[in-house]
């Protein structure tokens, strides 16, 4: 018999059930508590050899390595549940802190409240289209919904203004990806979130801002977005228009599919629309 514990074996309590010899010693396993393995005879004292002595150590000694194997994956199993309940409440005070600040900015230009989430929203979407693995599709869904933050530092005239832009304050929205990208670069994201940011504006061909770069120069998590928000804007009401509609946005990307933007993520956010029968959440959602 086994017992847990450590513990004397019961030899007096053995010797009223007729056990006349019992062999017993200790196994150590290297976690837990300590354990006691015994055999017994009943049919006459000093049953056990020397050789059985020796056999019975090796028995516990392995016992002991195959607790020792066990109790670690049980602590370990349990360490990692913890380490996953901790994992996720960091995650979701993560996505309210940048929630919170995505909110703060579209205060300020109400014709674009709810953009950054119906944007990151879309990417996700065309991110799972396109196979992405899950770690990837959280940043991505993080720098979707911040992509515009940097437009905290544009006047709210500017912003909300119901004409054609001067050159000057076109040229001043244009710093809103760089301003975005100082923002957060200091925050230890698990993504690289302000990078992202800082280049959901460039463009395959190198006419996009602020740093015109080119082709695979550029963020993968970045081109999506940069799809995302072009298809979401032209979706929605603007001061100087109103929403075109969804089939007048797809069109506009399909047109520009290889030039602006990369062909699979395109084909990827036609095909959720059309054949997916995919809807974006209301902008008052």
């Amino acid at each position: 018999f086994i017992a847990e514990g450590g513990g004397t074996l019961p030899h007096e309590a053995g010797r009223r059930f007729g056990i006349r010899s019992m062999m017993s010693i200790a196994i150590y396993p290297k976690v837990g508590k300590p354990w006691e393995f015994g055999l017994h005879q009943c049919s006459y004292a000093r049953a056990w050899t020397p050789d059985e002595e020796k056999l019975l150590r090796e028995i516990a000694r392995r016992m002991a390595d195959a607790l020792t194997g066990l109790l670690s994956r049980r602590d370990l199993q349990r360490h990692e549940a913890e380490l996953l309940r901790v994992n996720r409440e960091l995650r979701d005070s993560l996505f309210d802190a940048v929630s919170a600040v995505a909110a703060t900015v579209e205060l300020r230009d109400p014709y674009t409240a709810g953009h950054q989430r119906r944007v990151a929203q879309l990417a996700t979407a065309i991110a799972r289209e396109l196979g992405l693995p899950e770690r990837n599709i959280e940043g991505l869904q993080l720098a979707g919904a911040v992509h515009d933050v940097g437009k905290i530092k544009i006047p709210s005239e500017t912003l909300t203004k119901p004409g054609r832009l001067s050159p000057l304050e076109f040229a001043l929205i244009q710093e809103h990806p760089r301003s975005g990208y100082d923002i957060l670069k200091s925050i230890a994201f698990p993504w690289p979130v302000a990078d992202i940011v800082l280049q959901h504006h460039e463009r395959l061909d190198g006419s996009g801002y602020p740093q015109a770069l080119k082709g695979d120069g550029i963020l993968l998590e970045a081109q999506i977005i940069a799809v995302a928000d072009v298809v979401e804007a032209m979706m929605s009401d603007r001061p100087y228009r109103p929403g075109l509609g969804i089939e007048a946005a797809l069109q506009e990307v399909e047109s520009k599919r290889g030039t602006f933007y990369r062909a699979d993520i395109v084909d990827a956010c036609v095909a959720l629309f059309r054949d997916k029968d995919f809807r974006l959440e209301s902008p008052s959602a």
